[in-house]
């Protein structure tokens, strides 16, 4: 699959897969990596070492900081892969790698039709850069 490169890096794991919209604010405990939201189709899966595939965001800018709460307590998805860009996810991942060092790419332009076709659990590589991205299986 080819997406829009958000944020470079490169990384794996396995496929954490949702169909509706995520957030990390009051969604993730950064504490465990836990998905907590109730709305969410994913509620009780963990994101940590994931590549975590969801549509789009929702919810307030804090996004970005519960993302990098997460990234403290290093229960952080590997990776990103969404459909519409997800502004939080991006800012939470370029503060990662300021703040802490840590390479969490970042994808866009992903659809739900493309990444629905992939096994929850499959191992998944994701190359991202300015010109461009790839998320291989």
């Amino acid at each position: 699959m080819k997406g829009r490169g958000l944020v470079a890096g490169q990384a794996g794991g396995g496929a954490l897969l949702s169909q509706r919209a995520f957030t990390f604010a009051h969604g993730v405990d950064p504490s465990t990596g836990s998905v907590t939201d109730v709305r969410s189709d994913i509620r009780g899966a963990n994101v940590k070492g994931t590549v975590l595939f969801y549509p789009f965001g929702k919810g307030s800018t804090t996004a970005s900081s519960w993302f990098l709460e997460a990234v403290r307590h290093g229960n952080h998805p590997s990776a990103i892969v969404t459909e519409g860009v997800d502004l939080s996810a991006v800012i939470g991942s370029v503060m990662a790698k300021v703040i802490y060092g840590k390479e969490i790419p970042v994808v866009s332009g992903v659809t739900r039709e493309q990444y629905a076709k992939i096994a929850p659990g499959a191992r998944v590589k994701v190359t991202s850069t300015k010109d461009g991205a790839r998320v291989e299986t």
